[in-house]
């Protein structure tokens, strides 16, 4: 997967580092089909910090995951690509999954604990990565082990240490520098400060720009905590259902968010600053997705959902708010029509 620099008179190289394009993935139970990907795109730029946030069970993880293929039955992506460096992820065969993951997407998962094995040190778990996809000697992976601990910040003297002996901070490093171990394009966090309190979440945040800004890699980062993700990431995506719903910059995300279920997303968090005001949760449960409503996906928990029933009988498609600001909504879709009206 390696690419070269473009040659005189020949096109510059794209700077999209992950183009995933209508993505479907699902679960296959008893009851039905549960479409947990429903036709989700979008893209992720060399360098950039890519953000998927919704409610629970909203498909991000699920999307994730599939983009590395270590989704398990009985989940089955059944459409869609997803292609990296020009490569469709697709298509590769397990030699060539095998090379992929890793040395050019790594993932840190939510729960640390759980993603390290509590039999080994962090060491030999740094050092498993090495050897699986190096032909390093093993006096060079003890050094590349112990370079990897000084970038995340654990003292080498805790390279013996096993995942129970560590704080959650530091399991979390330690995950990160694992990930971190073959110095790949993109790194997935799926959640990996969910379980850390609020000063150490801010230090691994920090520490992961840092990191991020040292070895130029990208990032799809993955939450529920829209507040959070406004302050990491370069762009953002909004998942609801299955499906996306709006992308945009952050900070247009956070100053002007457009999609119904975005603002009430923004609104279920409480600030530091300011004058106290009414947090706005969002009522009702999220859709059934074996059986999903029909139109748009968010009309029965949206108050302002079209009169004339055009939310509940046509699927909302992402459309241009802007140049770099997407929205699926019928509400949106009304208001610029009567933007382009007034405009003379």
């Amino acid at each position: 997967m390696s690419s070269t620099p473009s040659q005189p008179g020949q096109p510059a190289e794209s700077t999209t580092l992950l183009s995933v394009q209508d993505l479907q993935v699902e679960y296959r139970t008893r009851r039905g089909a549960v479409k947990a990907v429903d036709h989700v795109s979008f893209d992720v730029s060399k360098n950039e910090v890519f953000g998927l946030a919704g409610e629970s069970g909203c498909g991000k993880s699920t999307a994730a995951h599939a983009i590395i293929r270590i989704l398990k039955p009985p989940a089955y992506i059944t459409g869609g690509k997803v292609m990296f460096m020009g490569h469709d992820v697709r298509q590769m065969n397990d030699m060539e999954l095998r090379r992929f993951r890793w040395r050019h997407v790594a993932i840190v998962f939510q729960s640390a604990m759980n993603a390290l094995n509590p039999v080994l040190s962090v060491g030999n778990q740094i050092k498993d990565v090495l050897r699986a996809h190096t032909n390093m000697k093993p006096d060079e992976t003890h050094e590349r082990a112990l370079e990897l601990l000084r970038v995340v910040g654990i003292d080498t003297k805790r390279l013996g240490s096993y995942p129970h002996q560590l704080s959650g901070g530091m399991r979390q490093r330690a995950v990160i520098a694992i990930a971190l171990a073959l110095n790949p394009e993109m790194v997935i966090m799926d959640e990996p400060t969910t379980a850390l309190d609020v000063v150490v979440q801010k230090q691994i945040l920090q520490e992961i720009r840092q990191l991020k800004d040292e070895f130029g890699f990208s990032i799809l980062f993955i939450t529920h905590d829209l507040s959070l993700l406004v302050e990491f990431s370069d762009r953002i995506g909004i998942m609801y259902a299955g499906e996306l719903v709006e992308t945009a910059p952050s900070q247009e995300i956070f100053n002007s968010p457009r999609h119904p279920y975005t603002h009430r997303l923004m609104n279920s968090f409480p600030t530091i600053w300011g004058a106290r005001q009414e947090l706005l949760g969002i009522p009702g449960s999220p859709p059934d997705l074996i059986t999903p409503p029909s139109g748009c996906r968010f009309h029965p928990r949206c108050e302002l959902a079209l009169a004339d029933g055009t939310c509940k009988q046509v699927r909302p498609m992402l459309i241009d708010v802007s140049s770099k600001h997407r929205a699926a909504c019928h509400l949106v879709e009304q208001q610029l029509a009567v933007q382009k009206e007034t405009v003379p």
